[in-house]
């Protein structure tokens, strides 16, 4: 039961030794619960500085080591792998080589283009040469057609010419007959005596 605050409570003295033992028993009991207390936790504080290190070591350890095997590893890769394509940027090598495909390309166009362009101005010129030629042909027939023409002209001309000498040659002959054969008839008419 709870004793009233108003109220002073005195214990006889057998009590009040045994409650004084019993107290100072209680205090070296708390004194060293404290101090074992205490010793716990300073030797957990120890040991968890010492884990706190351990760990923080291990850590610092397992770090390098996996730094160390990773750089082992990596070593290993480029040394397997030193005749890879991949070295290279594959999408801007497959690229350059695209736009030079293209350039080809459109270069080999060109060249066909100019080809098939100087084919058919070969072409035209042959044609145009055979048409010159034909037409040559043709003035040269026609050239040959004149000069025959010219010749045969020339000839009758000749012909014409001979004809009109030779005409005027028997009309004088003829003439020179008939003025012969006048002065004849002449000479007979007046010669009486031939008559």
């Amino acid at each position: 039961m709870p004793i009233p605050s108003g109220m002073s409570v005195s214990l006889p003295p057998a009590l009040r030794d045994d409650g004084r033992d019993r107290l100072l028993r209680r205090s070296e009991h708390n004194a060293r619960a404290r101090e074992h207390a205490a010793k716990v936790a300073g030797f957990n504080e120890s040991e968890r500085i010492k884990k706190r290190d351990e760990f923080r070591r291990e850590r610092i350890d397992s770090k390098r080591t996996f730094l160390d095997s990773l750089r082992d590893r990596e070593e290993r890769w480029v040394y397997k792998t030193q005749e890879s394509p991949f070295h290279e940027d594959l999408w801007s090598e497959d690229d350059r080589i695209f736009h030079m495909n293209q350039y080809r390309n459109k270069e080999l166009q060109y060249k066909n283009k100019l080809a098939e362009i100087r084919q058919r101005e070969a072409y035209d010129a042959m044609r145009r040469a055979v048409n010159e030629h034909n037409d040559l042909e043709v003035l040269r027939s026609e050239r040959r057609f004149n000069v025959q023409s010219q010749k045969h002209l020339k000839a009758m001309k000749d012909v014409q010419k001979k004809n009109t000498r030779a005409a005027k040659v028997i009309e004088e002959r003829n003439k020179r007959e008939f003025d012969r054969q006048q002065q004849a008839l002449e000479r007979a008419m007046s010669d009486p005596c031939l008559g």
